[in-house]
């Protein structure tokens, strides 16, 4: 006698299954909201830390060009300066406006004519140069430490210079150029007659009517000027 196998009740077999499809569905469910909600949270996270790594950015890229121009002067045994352009719009470039930098070196040694050295580089987008000043250049309801030491940068007297720009990326700046500086001697030091105390703040900015409107002092990075010449990284507007 052949035995057959007991099959469960159909009725109940569906019903079972129509449960478990149920539960398999809602478990889904469940995965995919968890995952959307790790991803929202990624995407702010990301979103929030954009601002700081431009900040960053714009540290290393102004740290390399001081370490150039540092080396500029040594091996070259003349002056070299680090320029951020300055001429303020409307008269001046508003996209270059404290965000195109370019290393010039003295050519010949001690003809107070300098010569663009490689290119010149713009900052992240977003972020400028906190010039020694900020009159005009504030966000509204925004108030910028202006006390000693300050979240501004420390250059030379900003006056016109003659930039030969003998290279097409000398062209950037053009010829006479009212500018702010910071320059080292032939040794490779920070030249003490231009500026005792070199100092170079970033911060983000929004514009508004071609001008940088800087809207958060607590968020700046920059690089200070030893009498050496060599530099160091600040990070935290406490310790400017």
């Amino acid at each position: 006698m052949i035995r057959r196998a007991h099959m469960p009740f159909p009725g109940r077999s569906c019903a079972a299954a129509r449960r478990f499809s149920s539960a398999f569905t809602l478990l889904e469910l469940l995965v995919v909201v968890g995952l959307i909600a790790l991803l929202a949270g990624g995407l702010g996270f990301a979103l929030a830390d954009a601002g700081g790594n431009s900040l960053a950015t714009a540290q290393s890229t102004i740290a390399s060009l001081v370490g150039s121009a540092r080396a500029q002067a040594a091996v070259h045994q003349t002056s070299a300066r680090v320029y951020v352009y300055g001429l303020r719009p409307p008269n001046g470039d508003a996209g270059k406006f404290l965000r195109l930098l370019q290393v010039f070196r003295e050519e010949p040694a001690g003809s107070g004519t300098y010569q663009a050295v490689g290119d010149a580089v713009y900052l992240p987008r977003g972020v400028y140069v906190v010039p020694p000043s900020t009159t005009g250049l504030l966000a509204s309801g925004i108030v910028w430490p202006a006390a000693n030491p300050g979240l501004l940068s420390t250059f030379a007297t900003p006056q016109p210079q003659a930039l030969r720009p003998v290279q097409p990326a000398g062209a950037a700046f053009g010829g006479a150029v009212t500018g702010y500086y910071i320059e080292f001697a032939a040794d490779g030091t920070s030249n003490p007659a231009i500026q005792p105390y070199g100092k170079l703040v970033v911060a983000t900015a929004a514009l508004a009517s071609n001008l940088p409107q800087f809207n958060n002092p607590a968020a700046v990075r920059g690089v200070l000027l030893r009498a050496s010449g060599a530099i160091s990284f600040v990070n935290d507007p406490a310790s400017f």
